[in-house]
């Protein structure tokens, strides 16, 4: 309270509602609103899933990382799980980051021990970012500070 009294504003955590707005987001293979949001979805996961080569099928879960590839964001944590995700689910991956070197050996990895159903994208690449948060299913969100 003591901040607002005076005026001092911050960032808030989270995205430009306008760009990443599926309404008009210029990324996606489909736009989509309130209405149209379970089709447009299921479009933008298949749109996804062909763009990493994943199998193409709307029934899979498919669940999406996003994020800087350092300690505080707890990458490890993520790839940690996949193994015990994966080995008894049928589930699609799909990783995106980039950052420190050790992080980015290990998101390739686990894509290699698990190719059907695993993608690792360690490159910084906007238009994937929009597509996985349109496409995905689940956006896993790791973070050993927050």
């Amino acid at each position: 309270n003591i901040m607002r009294l005076t005026g001092i504003t911050g960032i808030v955590n989270g995205m430009d509602v306008s760009e990443w707005d599926p309404i008009k987001d210029k990324f996606l293979a489909v736009n989509y609103d309130v209405t149209t949001a379970l089709e447009g979805k299921a479009l933008n996961k298949e749109a996804l899933q062909a763009e990493v080569g994943l199998p193409v099928d709307r029934k899979v879960p498919l669940v999406a990382f996003i994020g800087r590839l350092e300690e505080q964001k707890g990458p490890d944590v993520m790839i940690a799980a996949i193994p015990e995700i994966v080995k008894d689910e049928d589930v699609q991956i799909v990783l995106l980051g980039t950052g420190k070197k050790k992080f980015e050996r290990l998101l390739k990895s686990v894509e290699e021990k698990f190719p059907g159903k695993v993608r690792a994208v360690v490159r910084f690449n906007a238009p994937l970012a929009h597509q996985m948060m349109a496409g995905a299913d689940v956006l896993a969100v790791t973070s050993r500070f927050q």
